[in-house]
C-alpha cells in the first residue's frame, strides 16, 4: 500500500477539499445566468478556489510525485483561469502587459516543457500530451492576436472569450479528477470529459449571447 509523508497527504487533503469546492462552484456558475448576481460572486469564489487547487498541484508535482498528465493539465489550467479573468477585466481593450508576457510564456510552456521531458526521459503519452498543450497553444496563439485584431471584434466577443476559457478551467479540473479517480481507464477517463466539456462550451459562446440579450429584455419588459 502507497504511504505518504505527512506533508505530502496534507497537501493532498487540502487539493481535494478545494478541487471538490471548485467543481461545484464552477457548475454553479455555469448553470446560473450570464449577469452581475449570483454568476459573478460564485465565479470570484471558483477562482480563490481553484487558486488553491493549481498551487496545491504544483507543490504535489514538483516536490512529492510527479505526472506528465497532471502538470499539462496544471499548466494549461493557471494560464486558462488567468486569461478567462483576464478577458473580464479588459472588456475588449487591447491586452496590457501582463497579457503579452503571460501569452508569451503560455506560447513557449508547451515546446519547453517537450524538451525537459525528452531530456530527463519522463514517461508521457504524446497523444493525450499534445492536445492538452495544443490547447494551450491556440489559447495564447490568439491572445497575442488581439494586440492586432480590430478592436470592434474584440470588444463584440470578449463575453464568448471569457466564458470559454474559463469552461476550459472546468473542463481541465475535471478531467484532472476523472484521471486521477479512474487512472485504470485512461486516457478515455480524461478524454470524454474534455469532449463533452468542450461541446458545453462552444454551445456557450455559439448559442449563449443571443438568449441571454433574450432573457434580459424579458426582464426588463416584466419590471
Amino acid at each position: 500500500m502507497l504511504t505518504h509523508s505527512p506533508l505530502h497527504q496534507t497537501n493532498i487533503i487540502i487539493h481535494v477539499l478545494f478541487g471538490i469546492a471548485a467543481l461545484a462552484l464552477g457548475l454553479i456558475a455555469i448553470s446560473r445566468p450570464k449577469r452581475r448576481g449570483l454568476h459573478t460572486r460564485v465565479g470570484i469564489l471558483f477562482i480563490y478556489a481553484y487558486l488553491v487547487v493549481v498551487t496545491t498541484a504544483s507543490l504535489g508535482l514538483i516536490v512529492f510525485n510527479f505526472r506528465s498528465f497532471l502538470a499539462v493539465v496544471t499548466v494549461l489550467s493557471i494560464y486558462d483561469v488567468f486569461a478567462g479573468y483576464r478577458a473580464l477585466q479588459l472588456r475588449g481593450r487591447r491586452p496590457q502587459t501582463v497579457d503579452r508576457i503571460a501569452s508569451i510564456v503560455g506560447l513557449l510552456t508547451p515546446w519547453l516543457f517537450i524538451t525537459i521531458m525528452r531530456r530527463l526521459h519522463q514517461p508521457w503519452a504524446p497523444a493525450l500530451t499534445w492536445s492538452i498543450l495544443g490547447g494551450l497553444i491556440a489559447s495564447s496563439g490568439y491572445d497575442l492576436l488581439r494586440n492586432i485584431l480590430p478592436l470592434s471584434w474584440l470588444k463584440r466577443i470578449w463575453v464568448q472569450e471569457h466564458l470559454l476559457k474559463m469552461m476550459s478551467a472546468y473542463i481541465a479540473i475535471t478531467s484532472a479528477f476523472a484521471g486521477t479517480v479512474f487512472a485504470r481507464y485512461m486516457p478515455w477517463a480524461a478524454i470524454v470529459p474534455s469532449i463533452l466539456g468542450t461541446i458545453v462550451g462552444w454551445s456557450f459562446v455559439l448559442i449563449g449571447p443571443r438568449a441571454w440579450r433574450h432573457n434580459t429584455r424579458k426582464a426588463l419588459v416584466s419590471q
